[in-house]
């Protein structure tokens, strides 16, 4: 495929294309694109776009590519008309701005412009790396957990500045410390407030025993108590979640993926993150299994592939899911380039579900169907140890959530109200 294949009717068009920066390479850009999967649609646009993009720099007498950089894609995207999507959410108007990346790409591909510079290190990259380090070889942290901490320490590390480092630090006091943890806590809710501050003081902990410290500073650091289990699980009626499988329109591609989505999270209970990381060969079609893999330090589950899963899973695979994909991830995006879905991307359908059905819930994540599935579970009679191994959790505390909705069995174990009637 190439510009003349597509534009065969539009001679001045193709050949204003061609006297153009881009026209020695348009033809390549077309070739190399044409396999990643677009729709005719989306193709053209990406083609469009590329044009748009050519016409810019050649607009702004940039001829050279040899000397094109990440900068002028952002010009170019920055030129673009934007509105708010959603009230609040800037997005650029026109759809042809996706192709500027795709171009600059390509031509780093076929060796015409320059590689990508590499990031200046930051000043206090080499201390965060150092922590990060010691969390994951003296805590065992998992890669989520180390990724969060990475972005909290990141931030509290930037008001440093350059003290943010091992010599830097001696001469920070408890009075910057508190004063971060002020602004940043202002809009935090109680439990934010306590991973910020249980973060920190981890932080501040390490830098003591390191020598990176002249004093210990995690006292300038109040502790934030959370009680465990003092909130009740935050989720809908069973009922009411069950109204979110009406949400999607089954005759779409997206209807059907985004059904079985929600499908398994009711049927099993599971994370968002489980749902991302199933694979096509998780599904034992034979024994009728399906395989969950361990988050969070917990463990992976083997449960039945019950029939409407298995036949909403057929349904997507049959008639939504490409049939080609480099990705072994079961549910994948909806438009190109396709990849494996991120658990934002879950979220994102459990809460349109929810919006869309009016469902009220304290909660509106996928996490809010997990407890919906396990207060079920525990009202059908199961133990919280049958709900604890099917959740995955290693340790049945952690499921003892689920005890305070049980209120048959709390009234069980109630004591008396005492009387007003005093005996002698």
């Amino acid at each position: 495929m190439n510009l003349l294949t597509m534009f065969s009717r539009s001679r001045k068009f193709r050949e204003g294309v061609l006297k153009g920066p881009l026209g020695p390479y348009i033809d390549g850009f077309i070739d190399w694109a044409s396999h990643v999967g677009y729709t005719p649609r989306s193709f053209k646009e990406l083609v469009m776009g590329a044009v748009y993009f050519g016409r810019h720099l050649e607009q702004h007498g940039f001829t050279n590519l040899t000397l094109l950089r990440d900068q002028y894609v952002r010009d170019f995207i920055a030129s673009t008309p934007i509105r708010l999507s959603h009230g609040k959410y800037p997005m650029h108007v026109s759809r042809v701005v996706r192709a500027a990346p795709h171009v600059l790409r390509y031509l780093r591909q076929i060796g015409v412009a320059p590689p990508a510079t590499i990031p200046v290190q930051r000043p206090f990259e080499p201390l965060l790396n150092e922590w990060l380090l010691f969390l994951r070889h003296h805590r065992g942290l998992t890669e989520g957990s180390l990724d969060l901490y990475r972005r909290q320490i990141t931030r509290f590390l930037e008001t440093l500045g350059n003290n943010a480092t091992p010599q830097g630090l001696k001469t920070i006091n408890t009075e910057q410390i508190r004063s971060y943890v002020r602004n940043r806590a202002s809009s935090y809710g109680r439990s934010q407030r306590k991973a910020l501050v249980s973060t920190l003081r981890l932080f501040l902990g390490f830098a003591w025993d390191r020598g990176y410290l002249e004093k210990d500073l995690r006292v300038a650091v109040e502790r934030i108590p959370v009680f465990k289990h003092e909130q009740l699980p935050r989720g809908p009626s069973w009922e009411n979640a069950l109204r979110l499988l009406k949400v999607p329109d089954r005759r779409t591609v997206q209807g059907r993926r985004d059904y079985a989505i929600l499908l398994i999270l009711l049927s099993y209970g599971v994370r968002a993150i489980q749902i991302v990381n199933l694979k096509m060969e998780d599904i034992d079609w034979r024994g009728m299994k399906i395989h969950f893999r361990a988050t969070k330090g917990g463990r992976s589950v083997e449960v039945p592939l019950i029939r409407p899963v298995g036949d909403a899973i057929l349904d997507y695979l049959q008639k939504g899911r490409p049939l080609i994909s480099a990705y072994r991830n079961l549910f994948l995006t909806l438009y190109v380039p396709v990849k494996s879905l991120e658990p934002g991307s879950i979220y994102n359908i459990v809460y349109h579900a929810f919006q869309s059905a009016r469902v009220p819930s304290p909660h509106r994540g996928s996490h809010a169907l997990r407890h919906a599935w396990a207060t079920r579970m525990l009202w059908a009679g199961q133990s919280l140890k049958v709900i604890a191994d099917l959740l995955g959790h290693r340790q049945i505390e952690t499921t003892r959530i689920y005890a305070k909705v049980d209120l048959a069995r709390l009234q069980e174990v109630a004591l008396p109200w005492p009387s007003n009637e005093v005996t002698v």
